[in-house]
């Protein structure tokens, strides 16, 4: 199943918060029941089309989609933290818009909120990756950065988006500051959802990573998670000091498990094929 990339953080916000109302499926009509962003009183929307500020060298469609690939797959070469080479607190409207415009993107102005401009764009990868990137800007910096990467059910070839894979982040930024997890509906017959949070306050980044009924689990009756080889559907990315992000009673670590931060660092850096560790039901509940 594939939504529509606007609705992705709706989507995440139904995955997170379906834990605390009983009996709620992430389905498309629930979707549009959760606004990601706050929306104040005082709020002004104009959807309009951002001009692009200089002329960049445009890629063709195909090599668009070759660098984006590339982007997902290797870790670029960037200040802490990034998205294809935009770092919130430095990166310039005016760079950003750039670097998108060569791609073929071209943000529009979605809201106006406490001083700062909201703009989003989609991106699709046909039959591998749907994107959607939602930024803010004050003073002509770029502040916060929020990126959806929906994987559609059908695609086989996991983890298309590997340079923010659990491992990969763990050997740039180091030890996690937390780890958290969610799940909805565990009892029988009821299907799961589930989603792993992972929070590096030394580079202000928080991701996470969540998949449905038993795609997030590779044994739901012991509830065993493998996260570098379960099939993930969802990676959310929120980047910057002012980061906007849905925040759902999450169990941390110690609590879901028996690993310790070191512990689990450890697993995460090993043998993909072993990376796993059960999740504690009573936690949960």
């Amino acid at each position: 199943m594939s939504y529509k990339p606007r609705f992705y953080f709706l989507l995440l916000g139904v995955m997170l918060l379906a834990r605390c109302i009983p009996d709620v499926v992430a389905t498309p009509q629930h979707i549009e029941t959760f606004s990601f962003i706050p929306i104040s009183p005082t709020l002004s929307i104009t959807p309009t089309e951002i001009p692009t500020l200089t002329q960049p060298a445009t890629l063709t469609p195909l090599q668009a989609n070759e660098k984006i690939r590339i982007l997902l797959q290797e870790p670029t070469d960037c200040s802490a933290p990034c998205f294809w080479g935009i770092t919130p607190q430095k990166t310039t409207f005016a760079e950003a818009t750039n670097i998108f415009a060569s791609l073929g993107l071209h943000p529009k102005h979605t809201l106006t909120q406490n001083s700062h401009d909201f703009y989003d764009t989609d991106y699709h990868i046909q039959f591998a990756l749907e994107i959607s990137i939602l930024f803010s800007v004050q003073d002509d910096i770029v502040k916060t950065l929020d990126v959806g990467i929906n994987v559609p059910r059908e695609v086989t070839i996991p983890r298309k988006w590997s340079a923010y894979s659990p491992e990969t982040l763990i050997k740039r930024y180091g030890t996690p500051s937390r780890v958290e997890f969610s799940l909805n509906n565990i009892y029988p017959n009821n299907g799961i959802s589930g989603s792993m949070m992972m929070y590096f306050d030394n580079v202000d980044m928080i991701v996470l990573y969540a998949g449905t009924e038993e795609n997030f689990l590779k044994d739901q009756k012991s509830l065993t998670l493998c996260p570098l080889n379960n099939d993930i559907h969802f990676v959310g990315i929120w980047m910057g000091e002012e980061i906007l992000y849905p925040q759902p009673p999450l169990i941390p670590l110690e609590q879901a498990t028996s690993l310790t931060l070191a512990d689990f660092e450890k697993l995460m850096l090993g043998d993909p094929n072993i990376a796993c560790f059960n999740l504690n039901e009573e936690a949960f509940h």
